[in-house]
């Protein structure tokens, strides 16, 4: 017998490779995940995604409005197609050259252009750099002249140039065009739902205005939940040796690194609240700041697919970022799915994150809200002894508080007033 093993023991050991071999492969077959699970989790322990929207995604404008010959505007709404990129990257194909003043401080000249007839305007939700603009369209506008930009009014009537607009002092600025297919920009259309709109100044700014009801989906989405441990590793980690410790006090857990820097993670919000003391020396310019959040965004690790730039305040040294669908922005009190990065002339860095972003869009069976006009909420909210501190309103997407255990969020449209330099639900003003 041992006789035999030894003569055959090349023929047996062949038999016992390709027994395991079929053992194995029916396993993954069975259940392949369970062999997926072990590369997703190295990949997320990553300081940066693997693919990343590029800093103009990030920036991008995040509505498109048509106004016909006419004067009638409309917003151009899709669930199918992304409009702005797709203007976004023909406008890259243009050649813009000399860029020029026409007007300031004038507030029914600014409305007019605003309102420019058969032409298409892409809207920032807050003014951005013309460095911003160049690097999201491919350009060289001179960027001494233009300090920033709300609105990019391109005329559809044949002619060879496009307008920026500023609502701080009203400035109106005239791009050359040398070269630029106007032919391929976005009209209503197959997909492309036209929801009339009007533009007003109020207040000091332009506000997209709805002078009629209308309809919005609700939707569904998969909630990602970023790990802390990987986010903390992110913030914290330097290539100097310094150890990150933790320790928990009550529902939060308080991460150090030993120097400047702290990272506090809230168990019931999952919210983060990370402090960095960058020192005079180092702090960010103005101008700079777009490319240093954009920048931190990215070494979080965060999903970026559906994130946008949504306002810079405290003199544009803080900026808030939302997570956007079809062109609006989803708010709610815990910031979920969304930043807020702040870098004080003193040298602070503070960034407030949430470790909840929506993924993947679940089928609904055609859900839809009906929004009432703006005129019609301004007049409810006019009874209320609110009314005066609210300075602005805009239609968004409201996403309820969601715990860790969660998987799912139905979020749905509604108006929001900045009240108190929050966003709210406006029915909240109402009770």
């Amino acid at each position: 017998m041992i006789k035999k093993l030894r003569s055959n023991w090349l023929t047996i050991a062949l038999t016992l490779v390709v027994l395991f071999s079929l053992v194995l492969s029916g396993i993954i077959w069975t259940d392949p995940f369970q062999y997926e699970r072990p590369h997703r989790e190295t990949t997320s322990t990553q300081s940066q995604q693997f693919t990343t929207q590029s800093m103009g995604d990030v920036y991008l404008p995040t509505t498109i409005v048509r106004t016909n010959n006419d004067g009638k505007q409309v917003l151009l709404y899709s669930q199918r197609a992304n409009l702005v990129n797709n203007v976004k990257k023909n406008l890259r194909d243009w050649k813009m050259g000399r860029t020029s003043e026409v007007k300031t401080n004038n507030s029914d000249v600014y409305l007019s252009y605003l309102r420019n007839r058969h032409s298409l305007m892409l809207n920032y939700p807050d003014s951005v750099s013309s460095d911003v603009f160049n690097e999201t369209f491919g350009q060289s506008i001179d960027t001494n002249r233009v300090k920033g930009i709300n609105h990019i009014v391109i005329p559809l009537d044949g002619g060879r140039e496009i307008y920026l607009l500023r609502d701080y002092h009203y400035s109106v600025y005239r791009v050359q065009i040398s070269q630029g297919d106007f032919a391929k920009l976005p009209k209503s259309g197959r997909h492309v739902q036209p929801i009339p709109v009007d533009y007003k100044i109020i207040k000091g700014h332009a506000m997209m205005m709805y002078p009629d009801s209308f309809r919005l989906p609700k939707l569904a989405y998969q909630i990602s939940n970023q790990r802390i441990n990987n986010l903390s590793t992110n913030l914290l980690s330097t290539n100097q040796h310094t150890s990150v410790t933790s320790h928990d006090d009550g529902g939060k857990t308080i991460y150090t690194d030993g120097t400047n820097r702290h990272l506090v993670y809230d168990h019931a919000t999952g919210t983060v609240d990370y402090e960095n003391d960058i020192g005079h020396s180092n702090v960010v310019t103005a101008s700079q700041l777009y490319v240093h959040f954009y920048n931190t965004l990215v070494k979080t690790g965060m999903p970026l697919d559906n994130i946008r730039f949504d306002q810079a305040k405290d003199h544009h040294r803080t900026f808030i970022y939302r997570t956007y669908v079809e062109g609006f922005p989803i708010i709610n009190t815990d910031g979920y799915g969304g930043a807020k990065l702040q870098a004080t002339q003193s040298g602070i860095e503070r960034y407030w994150l949430s470790l909840y972003t929506i993924q993947v869009p679940l089928p609904l069976s055609g859900e839809t809200v009906k929004l009432p006009s703006t005129t019609t909420v301004i007049n409810e909210l006019h009874a209320s002894s609110r009314f005066k501190d609210i300075t602005d309103l805009r239609v968004g997407y409201l996403w309820k508080n969601s715990r860790p255990e969660d998987k799912v969020v139905k979020i749905a449209p509604t108006y929001f007033v900045k009240y108190h330099n929050h966003w709210v639900d406006y029915t909240e003003l109402l009770k």
